[in-house]
């Protein structure tokens, strides 16, 4: 599986008719890509650095997807947009908690310092591993390194969740103590430990169907 991942932001000056056209014609053109797994979805209130409309891919197989993502990145390129950010990459297995209804599923682009070790690295990964563990509302989950980025920012880690609803999103998730008293200090600039450099793209969208598999 290869999937792909675009984060559409916006003109401030976009009013919302612009805004909801483009979204309904990137809604056909993913539609005429015949991709089986694919979410094109306006983003939710709280994002941080996250866009206005969140767009994913799941393809079958590697073989032909520069021509799809050639497609969808020119449906993409359209006036009223001011940037894209976006990733491409192998995932790796959903790993997900049975029982748990999700109902919006969170993406967190973000970049490691360049120089990083790979044991930090590593480090740092198995952290935002370990937040499922004490975070009930998280139903499925996955991190992955990036093998292409796009945008002004070279991102390297893409992680992915699924969440029983927003609240908990912006409450459980973000106020617990997994997330500021261990997380929280790869990110923080003031933190001696930090790796995660420039402004992360924290976004999320509702779904009507499950995106980790």
């Amino acid at each position: 599986m290869y999937n792909v991942t675009r984060v559409v932001h916006f003109d401030d000056n976009a009013d919302s008719s612009d805004r909801a056209e483009y979204i309904e014609k990137t809604r056909l053109a993913v539609k005429d890509l015949r991709i089986p797994c694919h979410l094109v979805s306006p983003t939710l209130p709280g994002v941080i650095n996250g866009g206005e409309l969140l767009v994913h891919l799941q393809l079958p197989v590697t073989d032909g997807a520069a021509e799809v993502v050639g497609t969808l990145d020119d449906a993409l390129d359209a006036a009223g947009v001011s940037r894209i950010d976006g990733v491409q990459y192998h995932p790796s297995p959903g790993q997900s908690r049975a029982g748990v209804p999700r109902s919006v599923y969170r993406a967190l682009l973000l970049r490691v310092a360049p120089g990083t070790t790979e044991a930090t690295v590593e480090r740092f990964e198995q952290d935002l591993l370990r937040m499922p563990r004490y975070i009930p509302s998280i139903g499925a989950w996955r991190l992955n390194r990036v093998e292409k980025s796009v945008g002004p920012v070279e991102w390297t880690h893409v992680w992915e969740q699924e969440f029983t609803d927003r609240a908990s999103l912006m409450g459980q998730y973000l106020e617990h103590p997994i997330h500021w008293s261990v997380v929280d200090r790869w990110f923080d600039p003031e933190c001696p430990e930090a790796v995660v450099l420039d402004r992360v793209c924290h976004t999320f969208c509702a779904i009507g169907d499950n995106v980790i598999r």
